[in-house]
């Protein structure tokens, strides 16, 4: 088995632990105002280590978020590529995972964990509440506007003014890999998105690329977040093997967790 190495971290981010329980790194944004992280395909640096996102291993992987970040427990939800929105108002983790693709909570050491393999993970937080909100944004959310339903009710959840929060783009697949057929710009043209601001045109027969992260970025700035307030990873998943992607590996692949967590800093 090739050796594997963490790729170098992109500007304004760095690996580390993501908590001081288990030897879990994660890249993470030196800005962002809570803790959080964006694991990857490997979970430790050691050969020998079990692997982390492993796909149907999803209590496992709570489990050992949960460690990690020493919190009372790690909700996710049973994502659907809509844009319902979930608040939890309990640290008690449910028998199943409710449905949605949006997560906001307040209680604090109370983290949130979104899954992907090349759909867009957003994670918010409001620095001086300590609420957040983790959302996952495949091209069906991106369409149905689910980050900024997310960012609206954060904003609500915690009584901060839209340009208080702050939010971090995880690694996702990017423009450069994201080719998709003229029915799915179409879809986005019909939700009344302006979708030329994101959408490439193709080579002479090629087919359209998508931006869905600048698509987001867009729904952030529309719910009132600055664009100071906006961070980026830059990795697309498809072009960086340490992290699972669909388009790269097909349906058996693996899952990548972003994670934040509640409580002021």
């Amino acid at each position: 088995m090739t050796p594997f190495h963490f790729p170098d971290p992109p500007h304004g981010f760095r690996w580390q632990p993501l908590g001081p329980a288990e030897p879990l790194e994660a890249l993470v944004s030196i800005r962002f105002p809570t803790l959080h992280g964006f694991t990857c395909r490997v979970r430790t640096r050691q050969a020998d280590a079990p692997s982390l996102g492993v796909r149907d291993s999803l209590d496992a992987d709570l489990d050992l978020l949960g460690r990690a970040a020493e919190v009372q427990a790690v909700h996710t939800l049973r994502q659907v590529h809509g844009n319902d929105v979930q608040v939890l108002r309990t640290a008690a983790r449910p028998d199943t995972p409710p449905v949605g693709d949006a997560l906001v909570t307040s209680v604090p050491r109370t983290a949130v964990a979104i899954k992907a393999a090349d759909c867009v993970p957003v994670l918010l937080a409001d620095p001086a509440s300590g609420a957040v909100a983790g959302a996952h944004a495949g091209w069906r959310g991106t369409r149905v506007r689910v980050v900024e339903a997310a960012a609206r009710a954060l904003a609500a959840e915690s009584g901060a003014p839209p340009s208080r929060l702050r939010a971090v783009i995880g690694p996702a697949i990017r423009a450069c890999c994201f080719e998709v057929g003229p029915e799915v710009v179409s879809a986005f043209r019909e939700k009344g998105h302006d979708v030329d601001r994101f959408a490439l045109r193709p080579r002479a027969a090629g087919r359209p690329h998508l931006d869905l992260v600048l698509a987001n970025r867009l729904q952030l700035l529309a719910a009132g977040l600055p664009e100071d307030g906006i961070e980026d990873t830059t990795v697309c998943t498809r072009c960086q093997p340490a992290f699972h992607s669909y388009r790269r590996e097909g349906p058996g692949v693996g899952r990548n967790w972003s994670v934040v967590v509640a409580g002021r800093q």
